[in-house]
């Protein structure tokens, strides 16, 4: 069975790298800043969709060059405090857990490549996952693409996948997919939206999604 694991706010706790990384963008005045929770609400997508939600009525070549501008922001922050991003508490036993048990696993995110590289090398992570799913491996979510792409990379089916997130981008994602989604309680979208997105299991903590996962049959 192949599990799927969205990054920022399901494995590593980046809200204060999120909203530093906000503060910066926004502190010329050339946008309002929308409020930390209105920003977070968007953490899943790539860049310039972010700025599309946040901003459907400013002209798009505005719009794109802030998410540049966020883009810039962001690897300057993780430049200047690489320690900022760190995996939430009992996420390192989870992931050795399901490892143990046989289970595939994978990362499916809209952080850029870059990014996943840096948290690899950070948690000391490398070679845990068969499939990491960037920015840069298509269409963002809630396109089913980067779900797709790690079936076929990794030789698993729709039965026998699972999409853990914490955004209800990474359930839409699922159900396009044809997936089992589970939502995570402690990231940046309450349980009842993810359940109304589409959730088939919303975990509360860690511990719960542990069990629910060592629940599952890994052979499939």
């Amino acid at each position: 069975m192949l599990l799927i694991f969205d990054v920022d706010g399901t494995l590593i706790d980046s809200r204060a790298m999120i909203l530093e990384c906000a503060r910066r963008t926004f502190a010329d005045g050339s946008f309002p800043h929308p409020g930390d929770e209105a920003f977070l609400a968007t953490i899943g997508l790539l860049p310039d969709r972010m700025m599309e939600r946040l901003f459907p009525d400013r002209p798009e070549p505005e719009r794109l060059a802030l998410a540049d501008r966020y883009v810039e922001v962001v690897r300057a922050t993780r430049r200047e405090r690489p320690d900022i991003e760190t995996p939430y508490d009992g996420i390192e036993g989870l992931l050795a857990a399901v490892d143990r048990a046989g289970f595939t696993l994978g990362v499916a995110t809209g952080k850029r490549r870059p990014g996943v590289d840096h948290m690899l090398d950070t948690t000391g992570w490398q070679g845990l996952f068969r499939s990491l799913q960037t920015a840069e491996s298509g269409p963002g979510k809630p396109d089913p693409t980067l779900i797709r792409n790690a079936m076929a990379e990794t030789g698993h089916g729709p039965d026998a996948t699972v999409m853990i997130g914490d955004s209800v981008f990474d359930m839409q994602m699922a159900r396009a997919a044809g997936v089992t989604a589970v939502g995570v309680g402690w990231g940046y979208n309450a349980g009842d939206a993810l359940t109304t997105a589409g959730a088939h299991h919303v975990a509360a903590s860690v511990a719960d999604l542990q069990d629910l996962l060592l629940g599952l049959d890994c052979r499939t």
